[in-house]
């Protein structure tokens, strides 16, 4: 098994849950207003800078990971073509799972 780790403007929530339904992912944890700092910035809730990020958490079968990456991939692309040229705040890692109880 393989872990899916993305990490995403809260923003973005109903666009990644769907992309994940279409791509066969159902079982997922969310965990919502995750501050942190990246290539796009500093995020946290104040005045200056609103909103969080959120972090989705998918545990799935080794062959299902290229099938969700290349449909963020076009996400990126189609969110990049109607954007302003700014980097867009969602990352993707994945790292080996194994489930133990």
């Amino acid at each position: 098994m393989k872990t899916l780790m993305i990490v995403a403007r809260d923003s973005m929530v109903n666009e990644l849950e769907e992309l994940l339904h279409d791509t066969g992912v159902n079982a997922y944890s969310l965990l919502n207003k995750v501050e942190g700092k990246g290539k796009t910035g500093k995020v946290h809730e104040s005045f200056q800078h609103p909103g969080f990020n959120l972090m989705i958490l998918a545990v799935i079968p080794p062959d299902q990971v290229a099938i969700v990456v290349r449909a963020i991939k076009a996400l990126l692309t189609e969110r990049g073509k109607a954007g302003s040229g700014q980097p867009i705040p969602l990352k993707v890692f994945s790292f080996p799972c194994e489930e133990l109880v």
